[in-house]
Formats: structure tokens, sequence, C-alpha cells
């Protein structure tokens, strides 16, 4: 009985618990509230405005929608919202299951989901207006109405619909509104905050908090504007009345070309703060910075707008209600604000009282001053001239270009680290500044924390360090001061020898020396402005994050709150991106060298000649008889070897060899060549301006005819008639285009409105954002009332939140596609409501319209006739108007103005660079590859096997490697990432706004061949502006390997298969092995921008065998770069094993401006991949470029065939060498650079080079064949050249790649040994830093000239010298200091590192503690 009792009794109890807590649950308990992808800053501001403890807000991430159904209630945000099939099927599901969603402005209208009733939802759209109060009660509302709870619940106030208004000032409830800018400066005057000689700055964007930013500004002698809708507030005029001397955008986009013009027309300059968007603790320990589709919408776009200062302003923190808010960052507030205060300054500031630090770029001891195609000293003279004659004081300004570069020579030198000598030498006689330790360490102190400080100690050693310094222990900065403005050289931004790695980044802090002369400018000369002249030097490349900087990057640090700007050459985009990024610079970009004809069309009259008589012959036994004299001077000018022929007299080529001769001869006759340097604010003359006008106009209409006309004939016809439209000034009108087209009126519209619709897709989001803002409120939106609200009439459940008709219709003008449209129908259909589906694919632009290959290339075609023809006469102006351009943008930045932005690229490949002095911009990474490129890609994927198969008894390659570079990226749109996307038989696919957020397999049988391998390299460049295109090829490795039921090999799962096995036998764990199997995506180690072989490759005594090189290159280059978890993870044999299996190495070139001889990183990049597979294959892959510089015409071109182009058109064309003589010392510099990069060549794919190329280049340079007097030319402009051109030859000679005579080798020693005894050593490492070549040399002439060279090059590397048998006497031991000093510097630095552990959980603490 008593258990029975106390069965009942337990039974009762739990009832009535259960019924409690049914009471308590329906009545009483916790409402959740879920919102998704909203911003941070609307979710702080929501968490501050809730006051009631039983309503718990979180945020849910995307990933998580599957728990949407655990909520009471889920707000979605659609504006940009991303999200899968899945995860969007998994939202669909919560809100058919009852849980109340409510999705808000849905910019893809598959995500338009919506299971509140239309009352409800009215209610909560007009809350979600913002503010305090409607925050609060949507909270209360949710609980009340949503939730339908009866206790710890407060009936909501009716929502407040702001009146519209232009200006707010922010305040701690819903903030002050103001409808006019009069009633704004009323308020300002009344509260004491007006001050008339006050500078204006307009505030706008949403992405910081602009309390904390307007009271700092006003604290710093500011007025402020905070404008809602930027675009309205120009577009009726109001900003004209503030006349803002600044504006700040906290960015999310574009603000259009009106502001843009806006900005021009008032020139103001525009700055765009950074919010991380990510928790403050995620952002600091990222190596990336920023990434993505924010990336893009931060940073990107508006530097399309001309914005400047990307500078991490904002973060997310941790609230105590677990919610995210946005604040400055601290310490990052003040900095900024004194920015762009000092950037007002220089509005108002009197240019002679203005003081300007120039850093410029020059090669170690003698060597010449570089610029990326600009004659560095007379442009600077240019340059001081002008500021001169704008009132800057410019003291003791030397009366020529010629006197200035003297002055430079003697007083603004760089050493390399070997030459001791040179460098006590200098410090004693050329009054260099003395910086003690004491303002050193004082300025360290207010640039930069005590643990940066070490670490420049930790890897230097105690001051001054190994740079220059006195006895006394001062550093020493080499300048040239005139007055208020001074040049100073840029020092190496590390120690050691490897000058490539030091320059493009290292992964430790900079020197001493490098650090001192940055704060020297800073505080020491107290400048108002920093520049860089010329492209490029090292400060953007220094180590730690790549974009979206903080307080522990180094050139965040330096940089400091200078103002600062950046002459950069038009032709690197690339770089000018991350200069523009890590350094805060304005660019201004600057003209390339002029372009001319080869003029060697006369050199192989014969061959082309020959090659007409044969297409002329009409017999068989004609064409063989004209056949073997096309061999006869194809063989005597050497050209079959280029081209891989055989030279078998008695055997006539065959009518496809015939071809490419033909093909390789016109190249020859058209290929374009640069004249001498370009001096910054010296026009072209007459000549080079309609050289370089027919250059960028020509061919774009030889070819589109040629295209238009079905490919039919000769495309040398199709230039002669493209040159005599060029030089004829013809007219140009719809009639005219038509008619030189062949094509109807019709298709002239199609073509327009093909290229307007994939045009139209480009910042598809930004442009509606803009058009969202410029939209008036709508005037007949009433405020809803509670007092008036009707019960639903039914429980939540999924509901259309527009019609089917409506959807699709919707969906369609978005950009939809045909295969997306018919998905949302189906499971329209399936489900009766709710809006699922796939995106658009491919080559669609934004319109849903589909177009083919072939409506492309009509459509560019038409373009491309129509743009050239029209545009001669603009062009031509634009070149002759540039210079003069280029020097008031000086003055202009210089005076606080705005940049106006471009694109970039050389005036041939991009015209719409014109005119320069602008500030260049990138392309939206997210939205490549784009339509065209698609296409451009496709085509030339298709042409690298055709090459392939042509060569190899018609198989395919089993894998290609790619390099992938930033300027060919941007100028592109990324064409190389669609050829290694369409080589893995993998397709873009496309959301509404044109953006490629994922991809799809290519069905086999439409692909119609195998799945190629691929293995990618990126440059430190590429892989800091599109790490999201990485990540999508790292996606499509995995998903061809995974294809099933393919009809064809497929050769990237076997690759997969080929690389894990590799792994297992060099030791790697079979797990782990099969992770890393996929690995596809490498680049520079620790962040790096180079690979750090070209030191080693060109320090010939330090490595006898080629493996060495190429362990090295892959050690260097051996980063993972597939993915956020992995990003920039070093793992054993990744690289080793990715590359097994590659047939094939591909390049991009898209410049004009240089080939695979005159820039160096193409051996390097090249050059290194083709070593490192071979050392792992044990075969030489082949080696194409793609060649985009035709953007009519693009196509796969084998290196050493580009190689033999490049070389008789510039280095052994006399035409070329003369034009180039013309100029000055930096012209000079440029043969020998080509001759080291012949070099690289030669060690890194010795049979591109051949030994009759060595032969030319004696022939030419030392024997001066051709009677230009070089031996003179050189001593009197550049004594350094040819030192570095004949110890390069002998380099090669000593090494065994060149197989000179014994007249040959004395011949160069001779004259390498004069030169030294005559002028000095030059002392690059080729000339100073290479014992067993100096050893060489001084083996090749007799014992008194020997003693000389040896003696000369001791001094400067302060190094004894026995005089009976010329021996070194002291040991060069730099390599084993540098070895303690790394091991010293590891030890500092793990100390460091737990101190900086240590101190971040004590601040982490503290922020938990004092939170909000």
């Amino acid at each position: 009985m008593k258990k029975k009792s106390i069965i009942i009794i337990t039974i009762a109890c739990a009832a009535v618990l259960g019924i409690l807590y049914g009471i308590w649950h329906g009545y009483a308990a916790s409402t959740r509230i879920a919102f998704v992808n909203y911003q941070a800053i609307a979710l702080g501001q929501i968490g501050k405005a809730n006051d009631n403890s039983f309503v718990k807000i979180s945020e849910l991430p995307v990933e998580n929608l599957d728990k949407a159904g655990s909520y009471d209630m889920v707000f979605v945000n659609g504006m940009g919202l991303r999200i899968t099939e899945e995860q969007r099927e998994a939202l669909a599901k919560a809100a058919e299951n009852g849980t109340p969603v409510l999705t808000t402005a849905a910019t893809n209208p598959q995500n338009h989901i919506v299971s509140v009733d239309s009352v409800d939802a009215v209610f909560m759209q007009q809350y979600l207006a913002g503010g305090k109060a409607n925050y609060r009660n949507l909270l209360r509302y949710v609980r009340k109405f949503i939730d339908g709870k009866k206790l710890f619940t407060e009936t909501p106030g009716d929502p407040v619909v702001p009146a519209s208004s232009l200006i707010y000032y922010p305040d701690d409830n819903d903030g002050l509104n103001f409808g006019s800018v009069a009633e704004y400066e009323a308020f300002l005057k009344k509260q004491g905050k007006w001050h008339d000689s006050a500078p204006h700055i307009i505030l706008t964007g949403q992405m910081g908090v602009p309390d904390s930013l307007v009271a700092a500004l006003e604290r710093t002698g500011n007025i402020v504007y905070p404008v809602n809708v930027i675009q309205q507030f120009i577009m009726r005029g109001h900003a004209d009345s503030v006349a803002p001397s600044a504006m700040i955008n906290m960015a999310h986009g574009r603000m259009g070309d009106n502001v843009v013009e806006y900005l021009e027309r008032n020139n103001i300059t525009l700055f765009s703060p950074l919010n991380v968007n990510r928790m403050y603790d995620e952002w600091m320990e990222d190596k990336m910075g920023m990434n993505g589709g924010f990336l893009s919408q931060s940073v990107v776009t508006p530097e399309i707008d001309g914005a400047v200062r990307p500078f991490v302003l904002f973060a997310h923190f941790e609230g105590k209600d677990g919610l995210p808010y946005v604040d400055v960052i601290p310490g990052r507030l003040d900095e900024f604000v004194q920015t762009v205060n000092n950037y007002n300054s220089l509005r108002t500031k009197p240019n002679k009282d203005k003081k300007v630090a120039v850093f410029y770029f020059k090669g170690p001891g003698q060597n010449a001053l570089v610029a990326e195609g600009m004659e560095v000293a007379p442009s600077l003279f240019n340059m001081l001239k002008r500021l001169k004659a704008e009132g800057y004081t410019v003291d003791n300004l030397p009366a020529n270009a010629a006197e200035l570069e003297k002055i430079i020579n003697e007083n603004g030198k760089n050493f390399n680290s070997y030459a001791a000598g040179a460098k006590a030498d200098f410090v004693k006689e050329h009054n260099p500044v003395l910086v003690g330790i004491k303002e050193y360490n004082d300025w360290c102190a207010q640039a930069m924390s005590a643990d940066m400080r070490a670490e420049i100690d930790a890897v230097d050693g105690a001051f001054p360090g190994h740079g220059l310094s006195d006895s006394n222990g001062n550093a020493a900065i080499a300048r040239v001061q005139f007055g208020n403005v001074v040049l100073i050289p840029q020092t190496a931004a590390g120690i050691g020898d490897d000058d490539f790695k030091i320059v493009h980044g290292t992964d430790v802090a900079p020197p001493h020396s490098y650090v001192a002369s940055y704060l020297w400018a800073r505080y020491g000369f107290g400048a108002d402005a920093l520049m860089h002249f010329g492209a490029h030097g090292s400060l953007e490349f220094t180590p730690r994050k790549q974009v979206a900087l903080g307080s522990n990057d180094w050139s965040d640090r330096l940089v400091g709150t200078m103002p600062h700007f950046y002459v950069y050459s038009t032709t690197n985009v690339g770089e000018a991106m991350i200069a523009k990024r890590r350094s805060y610079a304005g660019v201004i970009n600057y003209l390339t060298p002029p372009f001319m004809e080869s003029n060697v069309r006369g050199i192989y009259k014969n061959l082309t000649d020959a090659i007409a008589a044969y297409n002329k012959a009409t017999t068989r036994n004609d064409s063989v008889s004209a056949a073997k004299i096309v061999k006869k001077f194809t063989v005597e000018l050497g050209i079959h070897r280029e081209l891989r022929l055989d030279s078998t007299a008695s055997a006539a080529y065959t009518p496809d060899d015939i071809l490419r001769i033909e093909t390789y001869a016109e190249e020859l006759a058209n290929e374009k060549i640069t004249g001498a340097l370009y001096i910054l604010g010296e026009p072209y003359s007459t000549e080079h301006i309609t050289g370089t006008v027919e250059a960028m106009t020509i061919d774009p209409v030889a070819y589109s005819l040629h295209k238009l006309n079905g490919g039919k004939g000769n495309i040398s016809t199709y230039r002669d008639r493209a040159r005599a439209l060029v030089r004829g000034n013809v007219a140009i009108d719809d009639a005219a285009v038509c008619r030189i087209a062949g094509i109807s009126a019709a298709e002239l519209d199609s073509a327009r409105a093909i290229l307007s619709a994939i045009e139209g897709s480009k910042d598809m989001l930004s442009r509606m954002m803009v058009m969202g803002a410029m939209m008036p409120a709508r005037k007949d939106a009433s405020t809803a009332k509670i007092a008036e609200r009707r019960a639903p009439a039914k429980a939540h459940a999924m509901i259309p939140g527009m019609s089917a008709d409506k959807a699709l219709e919707m969906a369609k003008k978005m950009g939809a596609g045909e295969d997306a449209i018919k998905k949302m129908e189906a499971a329209m259909k399936r489900k009766g409501s709710g809006i699922t589906g796939a995106s658009a694919h491919g080559s669609k632009p934004a319109t849903g319209k589909e177009f083919s290959k072939e409506e492309i290339e009509f459509a560019l075609a038409v373009s491309e006739v129509e743009k050239a023809l029209a545009n001669v006469g603009v062009y031509r102006d634009e070149l002759t108007a540039s210079p003069a351009k280029e020097l008031g943008s000086i003055v202009n930045a210089l005076n606080g103005g705005f940049i106006t932005p471009t694109s970039g690229g050389d005036p041939v490949q991009n015209p719409n660079i014109l005119p320069t002095g602008r500030n260049m911009f990138a392309v939206n990474a997210e939205e490549t590859p784009s339509a065209v490129a698609w296409e451009k890609g496709k085509t030339l994927a298709d042409n690298t096997l055709a090459m392939y198969r042509k060569s190899h008894n018609d198989s395919v390659p089993r894998k290609v490697s790619y390099t992938l570079w930033s300027s060919e990226f941007i100028e592109t749109e990324g064409a190389t990432i669609a050829q290694v996307l369409y080589m893995l038989g993998v397709e873009p696919v496309r959301d509404p706004f044109g953006r490629v957020t994922d991809l799809r397999l290519i069905p086999s049988e439409s692909l119609g061949r195998s799945r190629i391998d691929v293995v990618v390299q990126t440059s430190g460049q590429l892989r800091d502006l599109a790490a999201s295109r990485l990540f999508l090829i790292s996606k499509a490795v995995k998903m061809a390997a995974d294809a099933k039921d393919d009809i064809y090999p497929n050769y990237v799962s076997e690759g997969v298969i080929e690389s894990e096995h590799h792994l297992v036998e060099s030791g790697i764990p079979p797990a782990e092995a099969r992770e890393l199997s996929t690995a596809r995506v490498f680049g520079g180690a620790n962040g790096s921008y180079g690979s750090g072989i070209q030191g080693m490759v060109e320090a010939g005594d330090r490595w006898e065998n080629e493996s060495e090189i190429a362990e090295t290159y892959m050690n260097n280059m051996g980063a993972i770069y597939g993915s956020e978890e992995d990003w920039e993870k070093m793992r054993e044999h990744a690289f080793e094993a990715a590359l097994t299996r590659t047939d094939v190495v591909v390049q991009p070139r898209q410049s004009n401006t240089w080939g695979a001889l005159s820039l160096d990183h193409v051996y390097e990049f090249m050059g290194g991949m083709n070593l490192a597979v071979r050392n792992v294959t044990g075969k030489d892959p082949e080696a194409y470029l793609s060649d985009y510089r035709n953007r009519n015409n693009v196509r796969m071109q084998e290196v050493k065939e580009a190689i033999g182009v490049e070389s008789r058109t510039t280095i052994l064309n006399p035409s070329y060498i003369k034009e180039k003589m013309k100029g000055g010392s930096g012209d000079a510099s440029k043969f020998a650079d080509i001759v080291r990069n012949t070099y690289g060549w030669n060690v890194m794919k010795p049979d591109v080079i051949d030994n009759e190329l060595w032969d030319d280049i004696y022939d030419t340079y030392v024997a001066d064949k051709h009677n230009l007097g070089t031996k003179d030319y050189f001593k009197s402009v550049n004594p350094a050249a040819i030192q570095e051109i004949t110890a390069v030859m002998l380099e090669t000679a000593r090494k065994g790649m060149w197989e000179a005579s014994p007249e040959q080798l004395s011949q160069l020693a001779e004259l390498h040994t004069e030169i030294v005894e005559e002028f000095g050593p030059a002392c690059s490492g080729f000339v100073c830093d290479n014992a067993k070549l100096r050893d060489f040399i001084s083996s090749k002439v007799n014992k008194e000239s020997a003693d000389k060279y040896r003696n000369a090059v001791a001094e400067v590397r302060a190094e004894a010298v026995n005089g009976n048998d010329g021996m070194v006497m002291k040991k060069e031991t730099l390599s084993s200091a540098n070895s303690v000093n790394t091991v010293n510097g590891i030890i500092v630095g793990v100390a460091v590192i737990v101190a900086l552990i240590a101190f971040g959980v004590i601040i982490r603490r503290r922020r938990k503690m004092n939170n909000r």
C-alpha cells in the first residue's frame, strides 16, 4: 500500500511538474531569436536595445541553418546572402515545420523564405528600419505576438519610421536627424562645435561605428557631416554647400560614378577605413587579413571610386550577451584621424614649408637607379624642377639631370652586405645623416610596439646592426637633400645575400638601417608627405598580413600617418595593388616607353621572298625546289633552332613547317618593341606617338576584320588594310563601321547589346546597392499601429513571400539563367511553396541570356574595329597630354587632392589607361573568370593540348603546371584561372550578380577529352589579391578527381593516386598522404612574394648541381594555399608529389613591354618550375607561354620560340640597340638585365638558349659587329652595365653553359678588367661576390692586370690581398655570421612569442571583464 502511494504521489508530482513546465514553456520561458547574415553593427545595436532577460538573441551562421528549427523566431538578412542549396533547403524545412522565418532584402529570389503572416511581416520589417526604440519593440513584438508568451513581456510600441534625413549626428539613443545642411550647421553652432576655419569632412557608409570617429575628428578641429545617403546628398547639391576637404566612406561596395565625378570635380580625397568584419582576435591571428567577398566590397570596389588608405579601424568584439558588436580597434582611431588631418594639412600648408621625402630604388655600388620602364634620374629632375616652380623649397638643385644623377651616385648609394670597405669609405666621405641610438629608440617607441623593436635586434643584432654606420655606433642614412625635399635610396629590407628575397618579402623584421631611414624621414626630417618613385621598392613587400594590416605589420608602422604617394608603372597594375593595400599609397601611374616597329623586315627579306615564291609555286617540282630554298635561308639565319626544325639540306620542309616559318617571320616583322626608357614629364616624339598609336590600333582592327571575314586570307593583308585605315583618319559613324566591318546595322546593334549585357554583369551587386540608395522613400508608406493589429488567421507555416510568377520574373530580371529558372519551377511544383535551385553558370551575364563563344567573339571584333578607328585622334592627344598630367597629378596629390582612378596595363593591351597620372585599381576577383576570360581560357587550353599532341604522337599531357600572376589576372580578368578550370573539366557557376561562387563538372561527353591534372604556383601578389580563386581551384581539383562515369581517362584521379603513392614512399603516413594528395596550389613560404632563388642562381660559385637549385625552389615555393584552413602551410614533400606526372609548364605573358628575356621573373617562376619538374620526373617538360598581348589573338607559344623572337628583335637588333643608346644609364642597364636573364634561362632550361645566342651577344656587344660604338657607349653612360655583361658571359662559360672560344674568353676578361680598373668595381654579385669567377677572370689576363683587378675588388670588400700571388687573405665569413644571427633571432623570437601570448591572455581577460 505504501509502495502504491509512493507511485501515485510520484506520478502526481510528475504530472504537476509537467503541467507547470507546460505552463512555463507556453507562458514564460525564454524566447530564442536567431539572426542570420546580419552585420555585427546591427546585431550589436539589437543587443543593446534588449531590456528583457527572457529574450535570448543568437547569431546563427549559415553553416548551422539545420539548427534553425530550434529557435522561436529566425530573421534572415537576404542582402548578399550566399548559401548552398542544402542550407537553403534546411531553412525552408524549418519554415515549413512551423518555425517563424522572415527574410528581408533578398537580393537572390531563391533565398526569399517567409513563414510569418503578412501582418506580422509588416510590423517586423518596419521595426527593422533601425533605431534603439524600434529594435526594443521588435524583440517585444516577437515575444508577445510571434512566440505567444504571456509573462515577462510588454506590449510593444508602434514602429517609428524615421523621417527622411540628409544628415545625422550620432548620440547614445537613436541619433539626431537633420533635413538640411543649414539645420545641421545651426545645431553644431548651438552645441559649440562650429569653427569658421575648420576643415569640413563628409562621413558616409555603414560599415563602422560613427560615434567614436566623429568625436575624434571633432576633437582634432574638424567639422564632420555624417551623411545618410551620399548619392542623394551630392545629386541634390547639398555637398556643394558643405565644400568638404575630405570624404570618409565606411565602405561596403561602390558609391558610383556620380560620386567619383563629384570627387574629381571638387578635388576631394576619399578615405576608406576598414571594418575587418570578424572578431578582433580572429583577425589578429589571420595571416591573410581579409579575403573573398568582403575583400571585394571593402577594398577592391572602393578603389574603383578612387579611395585611398584601406586602414583597419573597426573590428567585432564579443559583448556580455555573447553577441558581436562593432567598435574601433584600440590605438588605431587616433592614427587614422591624424592621417586624415595630415592629408588636409597638405591643402592649406604653403608649398614653401612642405617637406617631402622621396625614396628611390638603386642597384648596389655603381649600378644605375632603377624603375620599371622609367629613366629615373631625369625623371626625378623634372619632378624637382616642377616642385620648385610650384613654390617648394628646393635648394641647390643642379642645372641638369646629368648633374643630379652624378650627385645621387656619389651621395645616395646602396651597398651589398659584402662591400664592407666601400661602406666605410662612404660614411667617412659623403656626409650621410647620423642617427644615434637614443633618438632611434625614441622614434621606435612612437612608431611601434616594444616587441617589434625587439624583433629588429633579433634579426640584425644590436643597433646599428649590419647597415651603414660610423665608428661611434650611429646608423648612417645615405641621402641627397635639396632644401625641403630629400631623396633617399631604399636599402635592403633584410640582411644576407639573396637580393630578390630581401626585396619581395622576408619572414623576419627589416634591419635597423631600413627602419631608421623611414623613421628619420618621419620624425627626424619631419616629412609632410612620403613618396616612392618608380616601380618598385620593397616597403609593400615587408612581412605579415597580406591586406587589412594591423599595428604589428611593418609597412603599417613605417608609413605611419604620413600621406603616401607612389609613382608607379602603368604596366604593373598587380604589384601596384600591393603598394596601395600594404603601404597605403595613392598611386600615380606613368607611361611606358614608346612603342615602335622592330625594323627587322630587311634582315629577313631573302627568307620572306623565298616563302612568297613557295606560295606562288604551281607544280610539285617548283614547290619542292622553293621549299629547299626556304630551308636554306631558315638554317642560315638559325631560325630552325628556335622552331626545333631539322637542318638537313637534302630534305625539304613540309607545308606545315613552312607555314610555321612564315608565321615566325611575320611575327618578327610586326613585333612591338619599345624605345628608350620613358622620362617623366617629357612627351614622346611625334614619331614615337605615331608608332605607339599604330601599335594600339592596327592589330585590333586587322585581327577583328580577319575574324569577321571568317578567318579567311593572310593576316598581313588585313594589317595592310588596317594600317591604311588608321593612317587615313577615317571618319567613324555607324555607317562607316558597318561598311568597314562588312556587317548590317542590325548586326552592329546586336554586337553592342551583347557587350552591354556582358559589361552590365560586372560589379552588379555594388551597382544595385547604389541604385537602391538613390531610390526615393515611398511617400505612401504608413506606420503600422499596434492598436489596429489583427491576429493572424493561422499558425506560422511556410508561405511564399511572393507569388511563383513574381518570383520567377524577379529571378529573370536579376540574372538567374535558364537552368536556375527550370530548377526553381521544378521546386515550386514539387513543394508548392518555397524557392530553391541552382545559380547560373558558364558565361551567362547578369541578364540571364547565355551567349555563345561565336556571339561573344563577333561582338568583341565589331567593338574593336569601332573603338580603335574612332579613337586614333583621342589616343594621340592623350599620349601627348599624359606627361604633363603625371607631373600635375603629383603636384595635386601633394596638395591633398584627389587622384582620379583608372584601370592598368600597357596602352597597347589596354588603351583605357590613357591619360596617365591616375590611381590604378584592380578587377573584382569574385567575378573572375569573366565571361570573356572563360572563352579565352578555353581556347588557350585547347591550343595547349593541340600543340602537345602535335609533338607527342597525338597523346595529351597528363598534368599541366600553371603560374598565376597578379597583373595578368587583373588585365585578362582571370583567363589563366579559366585555363586551369577548363583543363580539369570544370566550369564556373555564377550567382545573379555575375560573381563566380561555385563550380560544376562539365560532363565527360560534353568535354570530349580526358580531364587533365594541374598544379598551380601563385605569385605572392596574386595570392594577396585573389585568395578565393585559389580556393576555387582546389575545389575544382577535388571535383575532377572524384568525377564518376567519365568516358575518357581521368588524369586528375590518376594524378591524385600517384601523388599519394609518392608521399607514402617518401615516408608520409598514409592518412596524411591521402589528405595531401589533392594539394595543387602552392606559393612562397612564409607569405613571401618571390621564390628566393634568383640570388642563388646568379651566385654560380655557391652551387654545382642544378638539383640544389631545384630543391631550394621547391622548398621556397612549397607552401600550400588551397584553403583557409591550410593557408600557407608547409608540408614536407607535398609540392614534390604534386609535380609528379607534369608534362607541360605554362606561364602567362600579357604585357607588350617585357618578354621571357627582359623580365627576370619569367625565368624565376617558369624556369624554376621547369627545373623542379625536371628534377622530380627526370624529364624536361614542354614550356609554353600563354600570350595575351594581342587581346584579339590570344595564343600559346613555345618559350624557345618566344625567346628567339625577343632576342632577334631586341638585344640583337641594331635598330633597337640604337634607340636604347639614345637613353641614359637605365637603358644601358637593360642590356645587362637581358644578358643576366639569358644566363638564368641557361641554368633553368638549357635547351632554350643555344650556344649561338651567346656568340651573337658577344659579337654584338664585345666585338661590336654592327659598328655601334658599344664600348665607348657603356664607358660614357654606364660602365657598371658592361662590367655586368662581361662578368655574366664569363660566368656562363666558366659553368660550362657556353662553349666560348679561347679568344672570346680572353677578349671578355680583358674588357672586364679594363673597365674595373678605369671605373672601379660596380659591385653587383657577379662582379664582386663570386670568388670562383674572379679567379677565372684573373686566369684569362696577364698577371699585372690580374693583380690590379684583384686589388680593386678586394678594396671594396675590405679584404687584404697578398701581393705575391693575389690570394685573398680575409675569409668570407658573412654566411657564418648570418647563421649566428639566425640562431640568436630564433631564440629571441621564441621569447617574444611567449611574451606576446602571455600579454594577449591578460588583455583578453581584462577585455572580457570590462566589456560593455
